[in-house]
């Protein structure tokens, strides 16, 4: 497709263009994760877990929100125990409806856990805390460290309601980077955007 934000670009316009581009983008970049060989995702995984821990421990982080890996995102889990061992607390998030913020909830080993949106599991009876640092995962970013995700705006929404704003981390591999998502003013950018091959922070 051509270019959603030239405005020589024929259509019903730029919105319309750009709803379409990402939809597209989107689909590619899920492929073509879910597509990675087990062993290259393992050893992936692995690099950008480590570098998250780093960020966590220079920013001295607390209470952490991660995520329940769907789609063949990064497999978070050993760097939850890891942290859970270091005496931090974790959170996994719940869609309490659409087009709003995110709840987190406690997340213990064992806790009973139930389906939520797209059949995701969330603590069922834990209660609810505040992250004072989000892991997020991408299904494509760019090197201002703006986020492509699944299209229901609920980090988007999460980041721009909180206050204070926790650190976010948005986690991925190198392959889904694109040269700009055309980030729009609802879009919010992640404070880190950890690959395998780099961490790149964003600029103030």
């Amino acid at each position: 497709m051509d270019d959603p934000m030239n405005p020589g670009f024929a259509g019903t316009g730029q919105e319309a263009q750009l709803i379409a581009w990402r939809e597209q983008k989107r689909s590619e970049l899920l492929e073509l994760r879910t597509s990675f060989p087990e062993k290259q995702r393992t050893s992936a995984s692995d690099d950008v877990l480590n570098g998250v821990n780093s960020i966590f421990q220079s920013h001295g982080t607390r209470i952490a929100g991660f995520y329940w890996p769907f789609r063949g995102e990064i497999e978070v889990f050993p760097l939850i125990h890891r942290f859970l061992a270091e005496g931090g607390t974790a959170a996994l998030p719940m869609v309490v409806g659409r087009s709003q913020p995110l709840t987190f909830r406690l997340w213990t080993p064992g806790c009973r856990m139930v389906a939520g949106v797209f059949g995701i599991p969330y603590p069922a009876e834990s209660r609810v805390l505040v992250p004072d640092t989000l892991v997020v995962p991408l299904v494509g970013y760019d090197d201002c460290c703006y986020r492509l995700g699944y299209g229901g705006g609920y980090y988007d929404r999460t980041l721009a309601a909180a206050e204070p704003k926790p650190l976010s981390i948005g986690v991925g591999f190198a392959a889904l980077r694109l040269e700009t998502i055309w980030p729009q003013q609802y879009d919010v950018p992640m404070d880190y955007v950890v690959t395998e091959a780099e961490t790149i922070r964003r600029s103030v």
